[in-house]
């Protein structure tokens, strides 16, 4: 379990079970599941002679960590996924504009407050970011690798591709 650090700063508020609500940043479709406890999005892992493309199932409480994938893939440790949308229509990359190895989506608390949550994209690889959507600010991190990121989050924040 890892906790958080918020600096003293307001996070979300966390729905019962510690539950949220997640979207895809481009098309608006909600990847939260199973009571709002799990986040579905697509993964690609690729290398020079295949690319697979598969289901990941992510634990929706902030500074949980684990993955069930789809089918009879099994992901090595210090692997890089590409995360995307799941929506045929979308297949947007959630890809973070501020670090190749950081994927971020929307969330919406129990408050209907937004927040971008930026969590790290190699497999083992142990961080999560939450930041408040209308001031572009940091509120909380969690995770034993958070620490290796905290300067991109010290340079004028700019989710989803926006100018």
């Amino acid at each position: 379990m890892s906790s958080g650090n918020d600096g003293g700063q307001s996070g979300p508020q966390q729905h019962e079970n510690g539950k949220h609500t997640y979207f895809c940043p481009h098309c608006g479709e909600k990847l939260s599941f199973l009571d709002g406890t799990i986040v579905k999005m697509d993964g690609v892992l690729e290398s020079e002679s295949f690319t697979v493309r598969t289901q990941f199932f992510l634990p929706a409480r902030l500074g949980h960590y684990g993955a069930i994938v789809a089918g009879n893939v099994k992901i090595e440790e210090g692997t890089k996924v590409e995360f995307h949308c799941f929506n045929p229509a979308c297949n947007a990359s959630f890809t973070s504009t501020y670090d190749d190895d950081l994927a971020e989506v929307r969330m919406v608390d129990a408050d209907g407050q937004e927040y971008v949550v930026v969590f790290n994209r190699i497999f083992g690889n142990r961080c999560t970011f939450v930041v408040n959507w209308s001031e572009s600010k940091l509120v909380n991190s969690f995770g034993e690798h958070a620490d290796d990121y905290l300067d991109t989050f010290e340079r004028p924040l700019n989710f989803f591709g926006a100018v």
